[in-house]
């Protein structure tokens, strides 16, 4: 092809036109869906196939396609619904007096999340008092969002009686309620190229944004702008939820942070009582218990960050070592103590999360291990160790999860050099712990009645 670039630097020239990037892990295959694309097209050369990027939507949304992966269903991510049930909402209608809570759903993809939104917005009673957002890069996705029509598989983690309450049945079609379809609206919107807050189009001053599974297609450039955009965009004591294989954000931006149970959950601080705007409906008392976060990091110490991260990073490193020395004299209790003091102190710290993850495997307490590891995972998403190591906290009591963790750590270590060091592993390379997870991998299977995994 004449001025035909070579696959994978053509694919990372068109993700970066549309405003995306992609892992090393899946470079291959993105260049190899630009190739069979460009060839459908009949596109002979890069600089036409570049070039027409941005001007043609169908072109523009099937490099957006080849690029993302398309994964989406009902209430994915069932426990940050849960926190949205029990804690977000409660929170936000009691300060919701004179004006709807708004909510925003990026990287909405075909509609499920910004409607799994409205359907737990009715069921808690503040429907009409809501108003839900919804953008996406892709305009095919979002044509597909506003039939609101869906199929068996989008519904695979929606219970029956959801199913019956909100959804009309037809010929294996599932078509959402109507009164629940208007409290969406939808826009197209490129997060790694577009302006935020832009009012004129009502995009800004939400008590609630859903960023998940997005960042993770953004580079370290475009993280850093978007953090303070979407903080920007964010009324005082809004909150930001993203993906647990999102990149952290907290170091970018002044974010009020806490890790949970289901990640990392970010807040804008409240500077001032906020005054009621367009409306006059109130939001009625959620009955429930609430669940607070944990691990709290305030605001005023977030602001610190940049003049602090020398010394923060020098304490961190000079409290593991003790923590790993500990644990090399055999002393696993007293490595359990300090590094349960340690997370108290830095609860940012990937590290030293890990490390308290692993004195609670010396202590025989997986489910414990567990919960650090991922914690871990919120924190950092690349670290194949923490990966590998939830696995073998879980393979016995829950197989399947195992296997996926097993397999990202795999899949991780194969994209990397293989005399790579692995991070938080001492003296491991990335073609050990791919052999490691490989076995481990190999045991789960083995296992009579794994057929089904």
């Amino acid at each position: 092809m004449t001025g035909h670039a070579p696959s994978s630097k053509l694919a990372e020239q068109a993700a970066c036109r549309v405003g995306l990037s992609f892992s090393a892990s899946r470079k291959g295959a993105v260049a190899s869906a630009i190739d069979g694309l460009m060839a459908r097209r009949g596109i002979g050369d890069s600089r036409s196939f570049l070039d027409r990027l941005g001007l043609d939507d169908d072109l523009t949304d099937d490099v957006v396609a080849a690029i993302t992966v398309g994964e989406t269903h009902f209430f994915r991510g069932a426990d940050q619904f849960r926190l949205i049930r029990q804690t977000i909402l409660p929170e936000l209608g009691r300060q919701s007096e004179g004006f709807p809570v708004r909510i925003w759903s990026i990287g909405c993809a075909t509609g499920e999340e910004p409607y799994s939104l409205a359907i737990l917005c009715d069921e808690e009673g503040l429907l009409d008092d809501v108003r839900i957002t919804a953008a996406d890069v892709s305009r095919r996705a979002l044509a597909t969002a506003k039939t609101a029509e869906y199929g068996e598989w989008s519904l695979r983690n929606t219970d029956s009686e959801l199913r019956e309450r909100y959804f009309t049945s037809r010929e294996g079609r599932f078509r959402l309620n109507e009164r629940l379809r208007r409290q969406v609206d939808f826009a197209h919107l490129n997060l790694g190229a577009d302006e935020l807050p832009a009012p004129e189009r009502g995009l800004g001053d939400f008590d609630l944004i859903l960023c998940r599974n997005v960042l993770v297609y953004l580079d370290a450039s475009a993280l850093r702008r978007i953090a303070r955009q979407l903080l920007a965009c964010l009324t005082d004591g809004g909150w930001l939820l993203t993906a647990p294989t999102d990149p952290p954000l907290w170091k970018y931006a002044p974010f009020e942070t806490s890790i949970t149970a289901t990640g990392v959950v970010y807040r804008r601080m409240t500077a001032h009582p906020r005054t009621p705007k367009c409306s006059t409906s109130r939001i009625g008392s959620v009955q429930g218990p609430t669940r607070k976060p944990v691990a709290h990091v305030s605001a005023t110490r977030a602001c610190l960050a940049d003049r602090r991260n020398t010394l923060g990073d020098n304490a961190v490193k000079a409290i593991a070592r003790q923590i790993r020395s500990h644990f090399a004299r055999g002393e696993t209790c007293e490595a359990a103590r300090l590094a349960a003091q340690a997370v108290e102190s830095h609860p940012l710290s990937a590290e030293l999360h890990f490390l308290q993850g692993l004195s609670y495997m010396a202590r025989g307490e997986t489910d414990a291990a567990a919960a650090a590891l991922r914690r871990v995972v919120y924190l950092d998403g690349t670290l194949a160790a923490a990966q590998f190591f939830i696995g073998i906290c879980i393979k016995d009591s829950a197989p399947q999860a195992a296997l996926r963790s097993l397999s990202n750590a795999l899949q991780f270590c194969l994209s990397r050099p293989p005399r790579e060091r692995v991070a938080l592993m001492s003296g491991v390379t990335a073609e050990d712990l791919a052999k490691r997870a490989r076995r481990e991998i190999g045991k789960i299977r083995r296992r009579p009645g794994s057929e089904h995994l």
